[in-house]
Order: structure tokens, then C-alpha cells, then sequence
């Protein structure tokens, strides 16, 4: 008998139970710009700037991130140009961080086609 494999109904997201970045450890929403090979990316972060995002070791294969996706990044403390991904957001958390009005910054990066 075969699996059934149902994507179902989209969930319902609550906001305040989604992963927010905490200024205090320097982390910020990003827009993942440009693979570059491997586990590095080019990102655009909320304050403008460009930066190369390393995906660590523990979300190799477990994260798999496209080119347009939201995420976490935390800058590191030696080099400012430079930054891991902490978090990615699946779609539907990305609408609601939309309307809710925290994604301000970033809409004019999330809507360019590359």
C-alpha cells in the first residue's frame, strides 16, 4: 500500500512563536544573495551591507538553503564583512515576519530575480 504524502493545508504560523535575531549577540535578518561554492554565500543584511554567510558544520545537510531565502546570520565579532547563518525561514514564517512589518528593510532585496 503505498504513503500517503499530503502536503495538506498551509499551517498557521503564530508570530510571536517565530525566531526572532537578538541585537544584543549581533545577529539580523539577511536575504541570501549568491552561492558561492560550498557552504559560503553571498548575503544582503538588513543595514545594507553585503557580506559573506558561512553555513556551519552542524546545518550542512540538514539546512538547505536557495538563493532568495531569509535568514538568521550572526556577524563575527573579528571580521564585521563576515557572518554564519543561524536560522532559516520557511515560507510561510516569512509571510507572517512580512505582516507583521519586522522584513522592512529587506523588501527591497527579496523581490529581485537573480
Amino acid at each position: 500500500m503505498p504513503k500517503k504524502r499530503g502536503g495538506g493545508e498551509p499551517q498557521e504560523v503564530d508570530v510571536s512563536r517565530i525566531r526572532k535575531p537578538n541585537p544584543e549577540e549581533e545577529e539580523m535578518f539577511a536575504v541570501v544573495d549568491l552561492k558561492v561554492g560550498g557552504p559560503h554565500l553571498k548575503v544582503i543584511c538588513e543595514d545594507g551591507k553585503e557580506r559573506l554567510a558561512r553555513i556551519p558544520g552542524r546545518f550542512r545537510r540538514r539546512m538547505w538553503i536557495k538563493v532568495g531565502d531569509v535568514v538568521i546570520v550572526k556577524l563575527w565579532q573579528y571580521e564585521k564583512d563576515k557572518c554564519d547563518v543561524v536560522h532559516k525561514y520557511s515560507p510561510v514564517e516569512v509571510e507572517k515576519l512580512k505582516e507583521k512589518g519586522y522584513l522592512k528593510a529587506l523588501e527591497p532585496y527579496m523581490g529581485m530575480v537573480f
